[in-house]
């Protein structure tokens, strides 16, 4: 055999080992490759989704961790503004220390318990509830009253002031009146 025919016989061997190659490649390895690629895109969208999970899982339990803290926070104040009894020496406490931050002398007080209202809601969050009725005389002047006023109706418990009497007194230079006041604040019943 001639070396010429052997050159040939070798490229042409070598064309069709190249061929052959080919066609497994395409036939065999390319779908599989694709399928390798399908599945690395499924897992890289599991591990983003498993990502995204844990996250929205980590914000709702931080979410809850700081609402627990508020909801706690909302009942105790909830408690302190609509109490669950009289608590007659705080209501006491509370106007005699507001009274004393504003410079007016309290003269006398009378604590009255009024009926218990009847809820008219079925609703059973919707309690009765009782009120303490608070008469007060005092005096002082009138700036300092209207601050009085201004503190009762921000403080923590709920109170509304029922009647209001002004009277003035005979020294008109010291401006100093005395002042009839009731007010009453509110209890739940249990």
């Amino acid at each position: 055999m001639k070396a010429s025919t052997k050159r040939l016989l070798v490229l042409l061997s070598s064309a069709v080992l190249i061929f052959v190659t080919f066609i497994i490649y395409v036939g065999l390895l390319k779908p599989e490759y694709d399928n390798i690629q399908e599945l690395r895109g499924d897992v890289a969208s599991r591990v983003d989704f498993h990502e995204e999970q844990f996250q929205a899982v980590d914000y709702v339990n931080n979410l809850y961790e700081k609402n627990k803290i508020s909801i706690e926070q909302i009942q105790n104040d909830l408690s302190l503004a609509l109490p669950d009894q009289e608590e007659v020496a705080d209501v006491v406490y509370q106007i005699q220390r507001i009274s004393s931050l504003n410079n007016i002398v309290i003269e006398s007080i009378n604590l009255n318990k009024l009926s218990i209202q009847q809820s008219v809601s079925k609703n059973p969050l919707i309690k009765r509830y009782g009120t303490l009725e608070v008469s007060l005389k005092l005096s002082g002047t009138y700036a300092s009253f209207k601050e009085l006023l201004r503190f009762l109706e921000n403080n923590i418990r709920i109170m509304d002031v029922k009647n209001i009497r002004v009277y003035q007194i005979n020294d008109l230079e010291k401006n100093i009146f005395n002042y009839e006041l009731v007010v009453d604040t509110y209890y739940q019943i249990k």
